[in-house]
This record gives structure tokens, C-alpha cells and sequence, in this order.
């Protein structure tokens, strides 16, 4: 489990969010049965390195004045443009009891035929905070055209729910899409125009 450290913000005694910014923090607010809307601010390069090593949907050590919370992260908001983040929630939760999260689907390998796609990029989980998988690889290898995963079919440990119906198709193998007629037409349209263009003119032909 990632561990971020926090500073409460207290009102009029600290900087402005953009201000925080600048110094490279993140402004953020932590919330939960015991805690309501605590604002606190977070150090940036801190919160993107804990974000490389673990998926949002698993929980964080969020240590405030020197006491340890498990937090999920509820929400990020992230610069249009850079990518930067500039708010995040976070919920605090107990690791004895089941939390409703989503789960990332991947896929790994190549199917006989066709090309498999993805029907849900993710699916929603209940259970311990501990035992949220970083994620659910689907292993296309020999699969056909018209072959489907359904989520009862993905690995899913014994201690932990599905959100939705077992019988969801998450990944279905399609056919490859062949070049529409159109497409055909307008390659070979131009190929005219090109050869027509390459071509001498019957006023260069008599000059």
C-alpha cells in the first residue's frame, strides 16, 4: 500500500489553491464516516509517484500529523492540457469492510481469427479493501471469430463479488473490416486524377 503524506489546511492560514500549485502541491479534501471534508493539501511529485506504483481503484496510506488512514481515491481532477493534477478527493474507508469499486480489464495475446475487443474496459468488484486485484487479463490466444469472455469467465479470487451480471460479455472477437466500397472508389478516383495530372496535354503534345 502506497503511503502520502498530508497537511490540513486550516482557513485563511494558508495559501490560495493556485498559490499551492506553484509550490507544488495539491490541494485536496479527505472525507468519511469520521471525517467531514477535511481539507488538506498533498505534495505533488509525492501523489504521481504513488499513482505510478498502484492503480487509483486500490487503497493509500494518506498519514496526517503523524496518523495513518487508509483512503481510496474518489476523484482527480487534472490540468486539461498538461495532465497535471490540481484537486483529488479521498474517501476514507476501513480495511474491514467491503467497498464498491472498478476493476481495469486488460488483454494479452492474439485470437486465431479476428480481433478481440473490448466490450467493458472495466468492471465493478465488492470486497476488502486488501483484496482489490490491480486488475482482470483476459488471454485472447485461440479464440475465433464469434467467440465472446463473459464476466463469469474472468479469474476472480474467491473473496470477491462481481458488480454485474455473470453473464455480461466483457471481450468479443469481430471480424477484421475490409475496405469499404467508398474507400475503394475514392483511392481509385484519385489514381486517375493523378495519372490524368501526370499526363502531357494535347496543346503540350502539338507545341
Amino acid at each position: 500500500m502506497e503511503t502520502i503524506k498530508a497537511i490540513i489546511r486550516r482557513k485563511g492560514e494558508q495559501p490560495t489553491n493556485n498559490e499551492l500549485r506553484r509550490q507544488g502541491w495539491v490541494p485536496a479534501v479527505v472525507y468519511g464516516s469520521d471525517v467531514q471534508n477535511l481539507p488538506i493539501q498533498v505534495n505533488g511529485r509525492e501523489l504521481d509517484q504513488a499513482l505510478r506504483h498502484q492503480s487509483t481503484n486500490k487503497p493509500f496510506k494518506l498519514v496526517i500529523n503523524g496518523n495513518e488512514h487508509p483512503v481510496m481515491v474518489y476523484e482527480l481532477q487534472r490540468h486539461p492540457v498538461k495532465g497535471s493534477i490540481l484537486h483529488a478527493d479521498f474517501k476514507k474507508i476501513s480495511m474491514n469492510e467491503k467497498v464498491h469499486t472498478s476493476v481495469p480489464v486488460l488483454l494479452s495475446g492474439d485470437p486465431e481469427l479476428g480481433v478481440a475487443t473490448l466490450v467493458r474496459h472495466s468492471v465493478e468488484i465488492s470486497c476488502l479493501p486488501g483484496s482489490i486485484p490491480e486488475s482482470f487479463t483476459v488471454n485472447v490466444d485461440g479464440l475465433n471469430i464469434g467467440d465472446v469472455v463473459l464476466a463469469k469467465d474472468l479469474e476472480i479470487a474467491p473473496d470477491v463479488d462481481l458488480g454485474i451480471d455473470e453473464m455480461e460479455v466483457i471481450v468479443s472477437v469481430l471480424p477484421v473490416k475490409a475496405q469499404s466500397d467508398e474507400s475503394v472508389e475514392a483511392e481509385q478516383s484519385a489514381e486517375a486524377v493523378a495519372e490524368e495530372a501526370g499526363s502531357p496535354t494535347e496543346e503540350a503534345k502539338n507545341a
